[in-house]
């Protein structure tokens, strides 16, 4: 418990500083400032992933939200009194800011030798517990900043630890640091006990483990359903980790506050075990079997693939692995994508994730590259990072698509992604929330 409240107050004393105050006394006079009237025009406009390209159109934003879409390439009226801009995209192509649902801000591994790559572990005067909050803090606020320079506007945190992702996230929701909008999950639950927040054992132990992840800030509850696809016990044949009654246990305690559960799962017994359950996404799904494709999809449940790790991360890996984890790679890399592609062929829902941290953070759309060398064409691929993502987190009504009453979070990109999905390595326009943060100066004024 000491260890807790000392990086609480670690992260609080982060975050508080003269500008903090300075913030304070600007929101106090926001009501005052005159609206802030963005008209975005767009050459070539993807406002529905899934739908038809449109052509020569006006994107009205009027503080954080579209106010409206409108036909050619309109100009702001002279005799009002709003904060008017124009940002030229005529020769570019714009869709909706897109959204990683696997990321882990807080770490970056090296794909060659998967060792930690971050800031130095020593930080005079703290303990371990309070090292690993601070050294977090640094390596997110960075990690982050990459992220939506990258086009990726909403992330979802799937495990973390100490006290920084929430603290990193109302930093953000306060405008003090740049990064995208988070959800968080917290601590990852997985069998054990003791002193770690995310340990339990036993339909109790379990409940309890939930409610703490709640209390710290989660927005989400993620599961170890099965072994890492580090450890050999993350084969295809091993056994699930939690017991039947830990899992209902899990997802029901996370339904009582209406929260939705992510469940880790390499091996078939695992994943099968949770989908079961009633878990609403499947993260890696390497070795999904053919019941739980049927279930998850029955459900209305999501498979998020994470296939950057086994194509970047694994596949460096295999060069130098040896004894049984040589096995569990080739598994990986044999059966991964072939297994994705089947679940998403028997209509799962793919939302996109990367897994961010395991793989290099600001290569996010990566991601969506290896889904269409896989097989899945591009257009499904963007609605993954957007129609697809929005509804896994239950944001629907705010994100995903270009529409009137949601929340602007646009990009833009040169070339046509739907017939060159690497286009999205390379975005060149940003806004989130109405606000621009990545754009060219002859386009932005």
């Amino acid at each position: 418990m000491r260890n807790i409240l000392a990086s609480a107050l670690v992260a609080a004393t982060i975050l508080s500083s003269p500008a903090m105050a300075e913030a304070e006394d600007a929101e106090q006079t926001e009501a005052e400032k005159p609206d802030r009237v963005t008209y975005v025009h767009a050459g070539q406009l993807l406002a529905e992933p899934g739908q038809s390209v449109l052509s020569n159109k006006t994107i009205i934003v009027r503080n954080d939200r579209i106010e409206s879409i409108a036909d050619g390439f309109v100009s702001p009226p002279q005799d009002n009194e709003d904060d008017n801009h124009v940002i030229d995209m005529k020769d570019r192509f714009v869709l909706p800011g897109l959204m990683d649902m696997h990321v882990h801000l807080s770490f970056q591994y090296d794909a060659n030798d998967f060792k930690l790559r971050g800031v130095a572990d020593e930080i005079a005067g703290l303990d371990k517990n309070q090292k690993d909050d601070v050294s977090g803090m640094i390596n997110a606020i960075g990690y982050a900043n990459k992220t939506l320079m990258a086009g990726y506007t909403t992330v979802r945190n799937v495990g973390s630890f100490g006290w920084h992702i929430p603290a990193l996230k109302q930093a953000i929701n306060a405008g003090r640091i740049d990064g995208p909008r988070i959800l968080t999950a917290m601590h990852t639950l997985h069998p054990g006990s003791g002193d770690d927040p995310g340990a339990c054992s036993g339909v109790e132990g379990c409940r309890r483990a939930v409610r703490r992840q709640i209390d710290m800030g989660a927005d989400l509850i993620k599961i170890y359903a099965t072994c890492s696809g580090s450890k050999p016990c993350g084969q295809k044949d091993a056994p699930g980790i939690f017991l039947d009654d830990e899992l209902d246990a899990i997802i029901a305690t996370a339904r009582s506050r209406q929260m939705r559960v992510a469940a880790h799962g390499h091996a078939s017994d695992g994943i099968l075990r949770s989908v079961k359950a009633g878990a609403d996404s499947i993260e890696h799904g390497s070795f999904m079997p053919q019941e739980a494709r049927d279930i998850l999809k029955r459900n209305g449940g999501f498979l998020v693939p994470t296939t950057a790790v086994v194509e970047n991360n694994v596949r460096a890996g295999l060069k130098k692995a040896q004894g049984p984890m040589r096995t569990v790679m080739q598994g990986f890399i044999d059966g991964h994508a072939k297994n994705f592609m089947a679940a998403y062929r028997a209509g799962v829902k793919i939302a996109a994730g990367s897994d961010a941290g395991v793989t290099k953070h600001g290569k996010n759309a990566d991601e969506l590259v290896f889904y269409v060398k896989a097989g899945m064409p591009a257009s499904d691929a963007i609605k993954s990072a957007t129609v697809h993502a929005a509804d896994l987190i239950d944001k629907s009504k705010d994100l995903g698509t270009l529409e009137v009453g949601k929340l602007a979070d646009i990009i833009s990109v040169e070339g046509n992604p739907l017939t060159d999905i690497s286009t999205l390595q390379s975005v060149k326009f940003v806004m989130k929330n109405g606000e621009v943060f990545k754009c060219e100066e002859t386009r932005c004024p």
